[in-house]
């Protein structure tokens, strides 16, 4: 799998970029909602930052996912998105995110699940995920996952 993802820095975050395998076109630049929910996803992967990426944070009632219960916490993202986490509570592990983005025709979701937690040096980290869209899904499996490595410029 060749997915990469990046954010222009030198235009203060708001141009993006995708390259993937789940896209009909090779390159195509991030823009309002697929930005946003690109910012998101990242931040879940730094997820002290996470705090910081939402507001209005709240609660609601557990949901059934399989044959498991998981807490709900939501939150309001820029241009009106909007991200809702569904939490182990036994191992306070992430299990789904789902988020919102405002479009023409109503909210447009994505959802993603994570899956095969593991432990790499101390930190649980997923070795699956699944994305769904409006138009398809797609499963990506992490072979390993490689810590403060060096990355061409």
């Amino acid at each position: 799998m060749n997915l990469q993802e990046g954010t222009d820095y030198n235009n203060n975050g708001t141009t993006g970029w995708i390259n993937t395998p789940r896209a009909l076109l090779e390159n195509y630049d991030l823009i309002g909602g697929e930005l946003d929910g690109a910012r998101l996803e990242a931040s879940v992967a730094f997820p002290a930052s996470l705090k910081n990426t939402m507001t209005n944070w709240r609660t609601g009632f557990r949901r059934v996912i399989g044959d498991s219960e998981y807490l709900v916490v939501q939150g309001n993202g820029p241009r009106g998105s909007m991200g809702t986490f569904y939490i182990d509570p036994k191992t306070y592990l992430l299990k789904r995110l789902v988020r919102y983005n405002p479009s023409p025709v109503g909210n447009v979701s994505v959802q993603i699940d994570y899956d095969d937690w593991r432990d790499v040096n101390g930190v649980k980290l997923p070795y699956e995920y699944n994305f769904y869209w409006l138009d398809g899904r797609y499963t990506a499996k992490i072979k390993d996952y490689k810590f403060n490595t060096t990355i061409d410029p």
